[in-house]
């Protein structure tokens, strides 16, 4: 493996001052051993090989165990994905180093098990995006950080950090010479990438409907050569949707109660004038809910950031309310529940008089995680139809769904001290 050491990370800085006036490195675009047809054959790879160990050769052993390994994996051929983006993504070498600048692809690689590939990332994967961490930036679920172990046996934040939501270190990036870089789909700069660091960038996210989750498996999983890894846990994710909607399906639509679905929480109250959001920002797509057995009182908005004034949810008269536990919420505090629950101009709400407003999981962190999803779908679907789903353990799935994701068992167990409707539904 070709990882630089973690304490060269403090460095890199100083370093990027000198490659900062070098020209853009060259994208990959031959095999390696290969006589220039870009197709590996046996006698190649096998004459390479003599020749390095006969010391004849200026070929590296990276060089002919790549070469070993793409004539046995890739039939000796460059291997090409189409993103997100629908940009063609060609490889002439076995990924062995990662960058990822959004949680939601750390959350993949890792799934996949290739966490000791990722040698820099972003501040939300170094910080609570990934795993936990409260109000005043202390780390929830601490077994948890401590057994998601990187490359050289550190946590999740001693990562190098390569970028934050608005700015990105295209020099360092280049220094830590990847393999890949997985960037958002909601940057769409994939080609900038690529021409300032040198190497395949695969735009890549996941969404609010699971078929995009599976997408996002997929890709990832044809990217790292995961793809059983891939299957696996996609049909994982596949019979944890079936396991809800087996049951809600038999549910006629007139017997589904209504459901105002606030992600963005209460914290700022009605509406944060410096976020755009909160109490009166919804979704129009939640597939959770759907599967759920809610049916959302927002599906006919449209447009990416749906903002509704207070007198429209009035007039909606949702059965039930759920209102997003924000990340930075104090355990003992108030909190969108209060909030809904305390309001006027609220109580008239049948979900407010009949005491159907629930906190969920907040369903973002610079992304749509998909733990997150699977875990909103399981805990709203006993919320609303508790009969139903009685039998329903939401510990037990929780703490499964992150074995699935991160490897790591009590996860969920860990989080629902500090969330405590985790465990209060159940």
């Amino acid at each position: 493996m070709r990882y630089i050491p973690k304490f060269l990370a403090g460095t890199l800085m100083i370093t990027c001052l000198v490659v900062s006036i070098m020209s853009a490195a060259a994208l990959p675009s031959v095999l390696p051993c290969d006589n220039g047809d870009n197709i590996l054959t046996d006698d190649e790879v096998s004459g390479a090989i003599c020749d390095y160990m006969l010391d004849d050769s200026s070929y590296s052993l990276d060089d002919v165990g790549d070469a070993s390994y793409i004539l046995t994996f890739w039939e000796g051929k460059p291997k090409s994905v189409t993103d997100s983006h629908e940009r063609v993504v060609t490889f002439y070498r076995p990924v062995e180093r990662i960058i990822t600048t959004n949680p939601d692809n750390s959350r993949m690689v890792i799934a996949l098990g290739d966490l000791d590939k990722i040698v820099s990332t972003d501040e939300c994967t170094r910080s609570g995006c990934v795993l936990p961490r409260d109000a005043n930036d202390e780390k929830i679920a601490k077994n948890a950080w401590q057994s998601l172990r990187i490359y050289e046996g550190g946590q999740l934040d001693d990562l190098p950090e390569t970028n934050t939501r608005k700015e990105i270190d295209y020099e360092t990036m280049a220094i830590l010479k990847p393999d890949v870089v997985f960037d958002a789909t909601w940057y769409n700069r994939g080609d900038l990438i690529e021409e300032k660091v040198g190497c395949p960038c695969v735009d890549a996210g996941a969404g609010f409907t699971f078929a995009e989750s599976y997408d996002h498996i997929s890709l990832l999983g044809n990217v790292l050569d995961q793809q059983d890894r891939a299957v696996e846990l996609e049909d994982y994710v596949s019979s944890k949707v079936d396991m809800i909607a087996s049951v809600t399906s038999q549910i006629e639509e007139n017997e589904k109660p209504t459901v105002y679905f606030a992600p963005r929480g209460a914290k700022k109250g009605f509406y944060d004038a410096v976020e755009g959001r909160d109490f009166t920002r919804t979704e129009a797509v939640y597939e959770p809910l759907d599967i759920a057995g809610g049916i959302n009182v927002a599906r006919e908005c449209t447009g990416e950031n749906v903002n509704v004034p207070p007198e429209q949810i009035v007039a909606w008269k949702p059965d039930y309310i759920f209102v997003a536990w924000s990340s930075t919420s104090t355990f003992g505090e108030p909190n969108g529940v209060d909030f809904v629950m305390e309001t006027a101009e609220l109580s008239e709400i049948p979900a407010v008089s009949e005491n159907n407003v629930y906190s969920c999981v907040y369903p973002y962190c610079r992304g749509r995680p998909l733990d997150r999803s699977l875990l909103n779908m399981m805990y709203m679907a006993k919320c609303l139809h508790p009969e139903e789903f009685s039998d329903l353990d939401l510990e037990e799935e929780g703490n499964e769904v992150y074995r699935q994701i991160l490897g790591i068992d009590g996860v969920y167990t860990e989080m629902a001290e500090y969330q405590p409707f985790l465990k209060e539904i159940n």
